[in-house]
């Protein structure tokens, strides 16, 4: 069970995001405050779908990924689980084990990861607009259609 610290904004959130899942027919068995799992490696699992396979295939992984994030509270972290899950998806577990053991995805991810927070993103899910106006977490769409604002604004 979830144990919030005092002004910890995940309790407060929580119910908010849940209602916006439910509403969207997502499945979130994941409560807040649990163990958040190592991601890195389904980061890079990403990268390399893109790299090998066809937009369905990474589209495929994106949501089989999520899925089991959420719906399944998977540990996405764990290698049985990640090989798992491209294995299902079509991804060639053989091909991409020895380009994640050599760290071959570690910059492309690190890159990314330092231009997000260069615009503020910080949390998941993110969106950006126009590459440089960044939406941080469940908003609501007044959220996204200021964010649209500002980027029209701007060009």
């Amino acid at each position: 069970m979830y144990d919030p610290r005092p002004g910890d904004h995940r309790l407060a959130t929580w119910p908010r995001i849940a209602a916006l899942a439910k509403f969207e027919g997502i499945v979130m068995n994941r409560e807040p405050g649990t163990l958040t799992p190592y991601t890195r490696p389904a980061q890079a699992a990403t990268i390399f779908a893109a790299e090998t396979a066809s937009p369905e295939v990474v589209e495929r992984f994106h949501k089989r990924a999520y899925q089991a994030y959420w719906e399944d509270a998977a540990n996405l972290g764990d290698m049985a689980v990640l090989e798992a899950l491209m294995t299902e998806c079509g991804l060639d577990w053989q091909i991409f084990r020895p380009r994640l053991d050599t760290g071959l995805y570690d910059s492309q991810m690190q890159m990314e990861h330092d231009e997000a927070m260069m615009i503020g993103l910080n949390g998941v899910p993110s969106f950006v607009i126009d590459g440089k106006f960044g939406i941080v977490g469940a908003q609501p769409i007044d959220s996204f259609i200021q964010a649209i604002d500002r980027a029209i604004a701007a060009r």
